[in-house]
């Protein structure tokens, strides 16, 4: 099950069919471009966006990766490298804004697997 979910988001495919890409650009740094969404999957017809402000809830996993992103950098730069302050939060600034575009992705896409599984069958009433 987790192996599905790890395709689903690095691969930026439906978490249910993995037959199409959620996401409308594969580039994620492509500014213009990289949150724009297709309304629902071109193979299983699932809709990504559930209901108004579903993806509310991917705040707190991009928060998640963040502070798991702080933690290790401080990690390394305590026990192995050891630079004072200054040069360690310029570059936890700067890897921050360039880890800001794949991490909203990583966020969606996580969120959406937390609520549907692969191969599920739709089980809302209206489609």
């Amino acid at each position: 099950m987790l192996s599905k979910i790890l395709y689903s988001v690095s691969k930026n495919k439906c978490p249910r069919c993995h037959g199409s890409d959620v996401f409308i650009s594969k580039n994620p740094f492509k500014l213009k471009t990289f949150d724009k969404m297709h309304e629902k999957c071109s193979s299983c017809g699932l809709l990504y966006d559930k209901e108004p402000g579903f993806f509310y809830g991917a705040m707190y996993v991009s928060y998640a990766i963040m502070v798991a992103w702080f933690v290790f950098t401080w990690g390394v730069n305590e026990f192995f490298i050891g630079v004072s302050a200054f040069p360690y939060l310029t570059f936890l600034g700067l890897s921050i804004i360039l880890l800001m575009t794949p991490t909203f992705r990583i966020s969606r896409l996580l969120w959406m697997n937390f609520f549907t599984r692969f191969g599920e069958e739709d089980k809302t009433i209206l489609k």
